[in-house]
């Protein structure tokens, strides 16, 4: 039965129709991926933000807050239909996850009233700064940072517009799509319009209200933290090292601050995030040039060294994964076993979560141990721009992860974005050795 309303679903999201239902779904999808734990941080600083737009204008503040979210996912899909879904990578890149991660540290002392910014405070005697314009305006920044978050539950709309766009470049399915996005976003910022409107009626008097402060300030620190940690991962840094190097940088940042002894509390910040921001650019040049010097005396010798060696497999655990298309398709066609394709890229989370869970999960290990042959594509693979040229496999412009299995001839079985879908997988593979007695 949960199959088959996902099957539903997921028609109604990508299908070129459009009806009350798919309305509905998409507003629902909205509001569920509003709720996953990496969008609590924009909660407060939405509550920071509308605390005083509302004393004078109880929905109206939030109602523009509330649309300026929702628009900017419209825009996403404009973007993602104009770039062919590039877009929807970019969120994922490293670099994405570490500007994130500063930018939340930032608005977490922010929060704790170690900065202060007019365009949060709304102050009522500066009309400047309640403006229905700077409202609409902060709504879309926090479309824009609940966005590399909810990212992957989008995927499923987008695939409609690469599958317009294998026609060439329409207008009309692309403003379509957008439109659906647009009401995705309304549903993720359902929450948000509620707190604008009837989170903020406690009394804001008394000590208690400070803990609260500080213990949101402390819920987007560690928010900030995940996303550092998800930009080391990326990069395949040391693990740990992003604990390290966070707990310094907030030591480091303490220091300065206690040092400096005038000034109100913001100018002392401002001061100790710029000498820190200084210090951290400094050690960086100093790395980078570090680096190079080494590339330029070692690195052409470790190259040639091991230029003959290709690598055709790679082992992970007890599974191997191959890496050459003729050594795949031999294999198979000889033990007439289907092919498991993972299309990977070191810069995809998903991707690495899934390569953890062929180790974990026991029914996928047993089945790819025993039933197929994996192959193992990366997006820097001369053959990864076949496949994403194949109008077949629409996905793939859009982004990582996706997996394909195929028979031993080469005939589609299954293709998939979703990397939690063992049912799916597996039942496809045992589908083929059903088909094939």
């Amino acid at each position: 039965m949960f199959s088959e309303i996902q099957t539903f679903i997921e028609s109604q999201l990508s299908s070129g129709n459009f009806s009350f239902s798919t309305a509905l779904f998409l507003a629902l999808g909205g509001l569920f991926a509003g709720l996953l734990p990496c969008v609590y941080p924009l909660y407060p600083i939405t509550a920071g933000i509308l605390k005083t737009r509302v004393a004078k204008h109880k929905w109206s503040h939030p109602l523009v807050y509330y649309f300026g979210l929702a628009l900017m996912y419209a825009i996403f899909g404009l973007i993602a239909g104009v770039s062919g879904g590039v877009f929807n990578s970019f969120l994922r890149f490293p670099e994405t996850q570490l500007v994130l991660a500063i930018l939340l540290f930032i608005l977490g002392l922010s929060v704790a009233e170690f900065l202060y910014f007019p365009f949060f405070s709304g102050d009522l005697k500066n009309s400047v700064n309640v403006n229905y314009a700077n409202t609409f305006f902060l709504g879309m920044g926090a479309g824009l940072l609940s966005s590399p978050c909810v990212g992957p539950v989008v995927v499923s709309i987008l695939v409609q517009l690469i599958n317009y766009q294998t026609e060439g470049f329409k207008i009309i399915p692309i403003l379509f799509t957008s439109f659906k996005m647009f009401l995705f976003g309304m549903g993720l910022g359902i929450p948000f319009l509620m707190i604008g409107v009837f989170g903020l009626s406690l009394p804001k008097s008394g000590k208690w209200m400070k803990y609260i402060q500080w213990a949101l300030a402390i819920l987007i620190f560690y928010f900030s933290y995940t996303y550092l940690e998800k930009a080391f991962d990326l990069w395949g840094l040391e693990k740990g090292l992003s604990t390290k190097v966070f707990l310094l940088w907030t030591v480091a940042l303490t220091f300065l601050y206690l040092q400096i002894k005038e000034g109100t509390t913001t100018e002392k910040m401002k001061q100790s995030l710029y000498q820190i921001v200084s210090i951290t650019a400094l050690l960086i040049i100093f790395l980078f040039l570090n680096l190079s010097l080494w590339k330029q005396n070692f690195g052409n010798g470790i190259s040639n060294g091991n230029s003959s060696n290709q690598v055709l497999k790679e082992e992970h655990g007890n599974l191997v994964w191959y890496r050459n298309e003729s050594d795949v398709m031999t294999l198979a066609k000889d033990k007439n076993m289907p092919i498991f394709i993972d299309f990977y890229a070191d810069w995809c989370t998903n991707c690495k979560e899934f390569q953890k869970l062929t180790l974990t999960n026991k029914e996928w290990n047993e089945t790819f141990h025993k039933d197929v042959i994996l192959w193992k594509v990366y997006d820097t693979d001369p053959i990864f721009e076949s496949f994403v040229s194949n109008p077949d496999y629409p996905e793939l412009k859009i982004g990582l992860p996706f997996f394909l299995i195929l028979s031993p001839e080469g005939k589609r079985l299954y293709k998939s974005n979703d990397y939690l879908d063992t049912k799916g997988m597996i039942s496809a593979i045992r589908n083929f050795y059903n088909n094939t007695k």
